[in-house]
């Protein structure tokens, strides 16, 4: 189950033609040892990034996702050169 999905357009600033990116946070579960854990899918730019996170309670590990996602997907906009909409990043 996704607890959220975004799907936002990334337009290079090479005049390559727009990305489809598509943002995952999903499969929410508290872990044997106490923590809780989140898959983290962002999807679309050159390469795909899957990765799990791990925080102290359910909450603090979908804020965790969400930093995560701003830096990773945030950087690779900066990286590549180019806007995505809707925002990641402050203009």
């Amino acid at each position: 189950m996704n607890i959220l999905e975004i799907v936002s357009t990334f337009t290079p600033s090479d005049g390559s033609a727009p990305r489809t990116i598509t943002i995952r946070i999903g499969d929410l579960r508290e872990e044997p040892d106490g923590l809780w854990s989140v898959a983290v899918d962002v999807l679309g730019f050159k390469t795909d990034d899957h990765v799990r996170l791990k925080g102290a309670d359910w909450l603090n590990t979908i804020e965790s996702a969400a930093g995560f996602i701003r830096r990773l997907a945030g950087g690779k906009v900066r990286d590549y050169g180019g806007t995505i909409t809707p925002l990641l990043l402050p203009p």
